[in-house]
């Protein structure tokens, strides 16, 4: 069960009981009742069963999602651990290349001391460069110069026989 469920799986035109509500979003009933009472979900409560509307649903959900977003500005990576943006120890980085457009800037956060990630575009890489001192790593590459794969001792033995 996903923490905060997708306002994309809910149609803004219907109009959504609760069981039906909780059935689109994969939760429990309970949880859609609970926002009704105590989170300001709209809801027709004057007759059974409970209606909501498509649109409301959608925007309660939107604003539950949006209200936990976090704008990361230049030279800032966030912290899952912390769970804020944080400027990575002694404003050190490293990028390492994935894409010929985009890469990983990570860096050690300075509250708990773990690794931070973010992907960045290469356009975007002399912007951080401004604020922090970043070093440009090569890509790790696979295994080069394999031409063929590893043989079992029969299957060489069978390479032999058939010369």
């Amino acid at each position: 069960m996903p923490k905060k469920p997708s306002p994309n799986r809910v149609k803004t035109h219907r109009v959504y009981t609760v069981y039906e509500a909780a059935d689109a979003l994969d939760l429990h009933r309970q949880t859609v009742i609970r926002w009704i009472r105590h989170h300001g979900l709209r809801a027709d409560c004057s007759k059974r069963p409970w209606l909501i509307e498509g649109r409301d649903l959608k925007g309660f959900l939107t604003k539950r999602r949006q209200k936990d977003r976090v704008t990361l500005k230049i030279g800032e990576i966030y912290c899952l651990p912390c769970r804020q943006a944080q400027v990575p120890a002694g404003h050190m980085a490293d990028f390492r290349m994935k894409t010929a457009t985009s890469g990983v800037l990570s860096g050690i956060c300075p509250a708990c001391d773990r690794m931070m990630n973010r992907i960045i575009g290469r356009a975007d890489l002399e912007a951080f460069r401004a604020v922090l001192d970043v070093t440009v790593q090569q890509a790790v590459t696979g295994i080069v110069g394999v031409s063929t794969p590893c043989l079992t001792v029969t299957q060489k033995e069978a390479r032999r026989a058939n010369g």
